[in-house]
């Protein structure tokens, strides 16, 4: 079925995501992510507390399973570390469909996953909650005092 506005195939179900990432990061920024959009499913954490590589990868590879032939994502937090690696090595081990590994995790990432997890396929959503995580690194700056000492009128 294709979205006559986008052309592009509406998914079946939910894209179902996995968050790897160093100590209790993962975990927090989906409280953050329930504090904000309320309760959700079909995304979790794993902490690679504790883990070897090995185990890291077999624990990842497990829950990349459970996302079935049409595929899903896996957010880690720092490109090049452990929890990518492992992402990337289970992914390439046995996932029974195509898995986007995005790296760098934040939360308008998070937030921008689930707003649109039922609308666009696996491939689609990665793409867009990857440019939503680019354009909310910003460098923001305050307005210039006016003489007064205040803000910029």
């Amino acid at each position: 079925m294709n979205d006559s506005m986008s052309g592009t195939a509406a998914p079946a179900a939910l894209v179902p995501a996995q968050l790897v990432t160093h100590g209790g990061l993962g975990a927090s920024l989906l409280g953050a992510a329930r504090a904000i959009a309320g309760a959700f499913e079909g995304v979790e954490s794993l902490s690679n507390d504790d883990l070897s590589r090995d185990a890291l990868i077999a624990a990842v590879g497990e829950r990349i399973a459970a996302f079935g032939p049409a595929g899903g994502i896996v957010f880690a937090d720092v490109a090049g570390g452990s929890c990518a690696q492992a992402a990337l090595s289970a992914a390439a081990r046995g996932a029974p469909g195509p898995v986007r590994v995005l790296s760098g995790v934040n939360l308008p990432m998070v937030l921008d996953y689930l707003h649109n997890r039922t609308r666009l396929e696996p491939a689609a959503l990665a793409d867009h909650v990857l440019a939503r995580g680019r354009s909310s690194v910003q460098l923001l700056e305050a307005p210039a005092a006016g003489p007064d000492g205040g803000g910029a009128a």
